[in-house]
């Protein structure tokens, strides 16, 4: 009795486990993929990923010794890859979007759209924007907001030791 137990516990808890398992390789597996992508656009511009950081359905990275910026975001009918130069940028910020009427802890303001703005100096404050976050794709933030103020703090760093 005890041995049937045991073995049908061990079942139970491999069925339990098995989906956890799938998603963790399929995450893996498109992670690579997105990779692999961004690296072949980053040999594009002779450049070499140093840094990357996923989030979601996005991954932004870095060639610190190039200084480019790549971002690859997957979308539902197409996926967009963009680059920057950072010689060629003045600043780079966080743009959140947001509504709502007095940002009162009863009632906050809901992001609509979060972006990583470059403003180019050289070409008429002309922008590229990396969208993170848009409320038509997903209804709640997932750490983008986070993420864009760790990058935009990197690549300020970055852009005053340039100077």
């Amino acid at each position: 009795m005890d041995v049937e137990s045991g073995l049908i516990g061990a079942i139970i808890s491999a069925i339990c486990i098995f989906p956890f398992v799938v998603m963790y390789y399929n995450r893996v597996k498109r992670e690579k993929k997105i990779i692999q992508a961004l690296q072949k656009s980053a040999q594009l511009n002779n450049c070499t990923i140093s840094q990357h950081e996923f989030c979601g359905d996005f991954l932004i990275a870095m060639d610190e010794s190039k200084g480019f910026v790549f971002f690859y975001k997957e979308r539902k009918e197409a996926s967009a890859i963009q680059s920057v130069d950072l010689a060629e940028v003045q600043s780079c910020k966080v743009v959140k979007q947001s509504r709502g009427a007095n940002n009162s802890a009863a009632n906050p303001a809901v992001v609509e759209r979060l972006s990583l703005d470059f403003v180019s100096g050289a070409k008429g404050n002309v922008e590229t924007r990396f969208e993170l976050y848009n409320e038509e794709d997903y209804l709640q933030l997932r750490g983008e907001l986070q993420l864009a103020e760790k990058w935009a703090a990197k690549i300020t760093g970055r852009l005053k030791r340039k100077k």
